[in-house]
């Protein structure tokens, strides 16, 4: 479960956010997640609540959006999403191209993990 350790890094930005800020509370926090982190939100969210007990971001907001993985092919000048298949009731990505089925593409989207926004007063 690396949501632990990513969450306790985007906190740890949020309060150093604030204090730099002289903020008395964090009310909001947007987060982009990128879908090729393998990080799920409603983890994240719930480790929020519980590690900022007792600080300026207790109670916060935390709005997390997931960001749609986007490729660029190499080979035919592809741009666009790619494709998902289910395996033993897994949902998986497909990186290569869905237009050549080539396999040299670069990733443009999908890999995020950032603090886009905190709200503070």
């Amino acid at each position: 479960m690396h949501e632990i350790s990513i969450a306790g890094a985007i906190i740890d930005a949020v309060l150093e956010a604030a204090k730099k800020n002289n903020a008395r509370k964090v009310n909001e926090v947007l987060i982009e997640i990128g879908e090729l982190t393998a990080l799920n939100p409603d983890q994240l969210s719930f480790i929020f609540k519980t590690i900022t007990a007792g600080t300026v971001a207790e109670g916060a907001i935390y709005d997390i959006r997931l960001v749609r993985p986007v490729i660029s092919c190499r080979v035919c000048s592809y741009s666009g999403p790619i494709e998902f298949f289910e395996k033993l009731h897994f949902i998986l990505p497909v990186i290569k191209c869905p237009e050549c089925g080539g396999s040299e593409v670069d990733i443009v989207a999908g890999r995020e993990c950032c603090v886009k926004r905190i709200k503070i007063s």
